[in-house]
């Protein structure tokens, strides 16, 4: 069963993440998993533990929620004007 246990720690899958536009705009993102630290480049094909992969899968996740409501938001202000524009 340890051996399962490690073979399943020891899974890697690659990923790149795209780089930010921008001449100052950070080219890195930390990642911390289970006390580990990564650091990964932006714009390289990296390979790393599938549990890091999975936390920037749900970081992708929650930024896109994150968008979709501030849309959410804005696209309620801009309704509100327009009626008290009428």
């Amino acid at each position: 069963m340890a051996e399962t246990t490690k073979q399943a720690a020891k899974k890697r899958v690659t990923v790149r993440l795209p780089r930010n536009p921008g001449q100052n705009a950070r080219q890195e993102e930390f990642f911390s998993v289970n006390g580990k630290n990564y650091l990964i480049k932006r714009g390289e094909t990296v390979e790393i533990p599938e549990e890091v992969a999975e936390v920037i899968r749900n970081s992708e996740k929650a930024e896109e929620y994150v968008m979709q409501y501030v849309e959410g938001l804005v696209q309620a202000e801009e309704d509100k004007w327009k009626e008290l524009i009428k």
